[in-house]
């Protein structure tokens, strides 16, 4: 029984011999134990990057209504846009 391990190197994989018998085993097994922890870590980044975007979602949802209701309340109190800024409407 022998064990070879992989890492990278760049662009390349490169084959690196750890040992044989016992060695092996216990090497092999902490290379799955920091695989497994790398993969839980994946695995909880991801969940927190999807709470945050179900938050961002909800707060342009809100921001869209907070828009939409500031632009009526302007355009009945007599404002208009022009160029992008609310100017209110000359006395003609």
């Amino acid at each position: 029984m022998y064990y070879y391990r992989k890492r990278r190197e760049g662009d390349r994989i490169v084959s690196e011999y750890v040992g044989s018998g016992p060695l092996a085993e216990l090497a092999s097994t902490f290379d799955d134990l920091a695989r497994e922890k790398r993969s839980l870590r994946r695995k909880r980044m991801q969940q927190e990057r999807e709470a945050i975007r179900a938050v961002d979602a909800k707060v342009e949802e809100i921001c869209s209504m907070v828009r939409a209701l500031t632009c009526g309340a302007l355009l009945s109190a007599g404002y208009h846009t022009h160029k992008g800024q609310w100017r209110r409407k000359r006395n003609e």
